[in-house]
């Protein structure tokens, strides 16, 4: 094996293991793509890592986008989730979730998903 190819072996095993050890959001509640029958109390995160609450929010919106609501996530039993209380029930419709948090480490993360609430 040339040096050239093992060097980009050892980069790629670094980056693998790297990503590994960020943390990354594992299950949500209401889940990616869902279809519910009524609106949710809460949307529940997941995370493979203890998030750093204080730096964790999670934004509600309609499907074209429209911001509804930016709840600050708390504590739940579980230190690996947090929850974010909806103030009012949401109508039937489309809706788009983005998340962001932080773990001990301090790297910022965050992502989108869209679930529906069916008529």
């Amino acid at each position: 094996m040339t040096t050239t190819a093992r060097l980009c072996l050892v980069a790629a095993g670094t980056l693998l293991l790297t990503g590994m050890f960020h943390n990354h959001l594992v299950k949500s509640t209401p889940g990616a793509g869902e279809t519910l029958t009524s609106s949710p109390a809460d949307v529940r995160l997941l995370f493979n890592e203890r998030p750093e609450i204080p730096f964790t929010s999670v934004t509600i919106l309609r499907a074209d986008s429209t911001k509804i609501v930016t709840i600050k996530a708390i504590g739940t039993a579980d230190s690996m989730e947090v929850a974010a209380p909806l103030p009012a029930p949401l109508p039937p419709g489309a809706y788009l979730i983005t998340w962001r948090t932080a773990s001990r480490d301090g790297h910022a993360i965050r992502g989108t998903y869209g679930f529906s609430i069916a008529p």
